[in-house]
């Protein structure tokens, strides 16, 4: 299957610190003939962060089953603590790639035990494995709160070119969000390797491109994405000579593009969330990870998901017509496998709300 390398905006940490008029590179970025993400270079202490903790993803994922267990949470459908193959890809259960979920600002964000019992998958307490790798809290909770902290800077931009289309958004809406969500979801990623060489075959399908990550539109607001490393089965760094695998985004014109994320890059996507909110002006792109065809080399990320709070509105400035929020091209080029925004969404929703219809329509 063809396609082309996209090109991917850059900002520069420094321009972010200093409020500088970035509107123009937010369009380029998150409009909707843009590619829904944008990366962040120079951004102090991200490199040492990143190197610290994608290491212990494969270090995890390299226990004993019966370890890793004791951090699977199924109450809040293993969305906090260990993941392995209860998700679902295309309606079959996913086992390419082991998760371990945490908040990375608040380990129990509310001592509410009502609360934590009715919405477990947005605010139960963290789980660590502190007896089995103590190393991995500190760790997770240092990038993650670096890469929180960037978003908001990024949120600040999306807000004054929002703003400056529509006047009637609030011009601190999304950095207001992410400043005050308890609900920030981070997601330490293994995909683990092949142990056989099946070559780098032909692809003819989107759906061929789930060996890794199928395709998905993320639905919070603004996430951030660190770039994958790649390790050998002795968990040394190695080189992924397969040029086809990697992230992968399907623009409006039904195109596939390819994504590189520089090592020393964040990476932040906008999410459904923020197109709703922003009635239109800002857009969510379908997305997919295609697994890499060499053996015995594992991937390893980290995406942080800074989301709203289960309570806050899912509505839209009443100005801009309905419609508007996904243009119909928008609807027509999803990936199958992808619902459409209206099919999940409605204006009297809650987050909470929306979150269950999204995830009940990809599970």
């Amino acid at each position: 299957m063809s396609f082309i390398i996209g090109n991917v905006v850059t900002i520069d940490y420094n321009d972010l610190i200093s409020k500088k008029d970035l509107k123009q590179l937010i369009f380029q970025a998150f409009s909707e003939d843009g590619l829904g993400l944008l990366t962040v270079k120079n951004v102090p202490g991200f490199v040492e962060a990143r190197s610290k903790l994608l290491p212990l993803s494969n270090k995890f994922a390299s226990l004993p089953d019966e370890v890793k267990e004791k951090y699977s949470h199924p109450e809040s459908f293993y969305s906090f603590g260990w993941s392995h193959g209860k998700e679902k890809l295309q309606g079959v259960p996913d086992k390419s790639k082991g998760s371990y979920y945490a908040n990375p600002q608040y380990d129990r964000p509310i001592e509410d035990d009502e609360i934590i019992s009715k919405f477990p998958s947005f605010i139960h307490p963290n789980i660590w494995p502190k007896d089995d790798l103590p190393e991995l809290e500190s760790a997770f909770k240092e990038l993650g709160q670096l890469i929180v902290s960037i978003g908001k800077l990024v949120a600040y931009q999306c807000d004054q070119y929002v703003h400056s289309v529509n006047k009637s958004y609030p011009n601190n809406k999304l950095e207001n969000i992410i400043s005050k969500s308890l609900c920030c979801k981070a997601r330490l990623l293994h995909y683990y390797a092949k142990t056989n060489d099946d070559g780098n075959e032909e692809v003819n399908s989107d759906l061929e491109f789930s060996s890794w990550c199928g395709w998905h539109n993320d639905h919070g607001s603004l996430t951030g994405l660190t770039s994958a490393l790649f390790l050998d089965k002795d968990g040394n760094p190695a080189v992924n000579t397969d040029q086809n695998s990697g992230l992968y985004i399907r623009n409006r014109k039904s195109e596939l593009v390819k994504i590189s994320i520089p090592s020393d890059h964040i990476a932040f996507q906008i999410g459904e969330t923020a197109q709703i909110h922003s009635g239109g002006i800002l857009q969510a792109t379908p997305h997919a990870v295609r697994g890499s065809s060499i053996p015995f080399i594992s991937r390893e990320t980290f995406a942080v998901f800074m989301e709203p709070n289960f309570d806050e509105p899912m509505n839209y400035p009443d100005d801009i017509p309905l419609e508007t929020v996904q243009s119909q091209s928008a609807a027509t080029n999803l990936p199958p496998g992808v619902p459409t925004l209206r099919s999940r969404w409605n204006p009297s929703q809650n987050f909470g709300e929306f979150t269950d219809a999204t995830l009940k329509s990809y599970h």
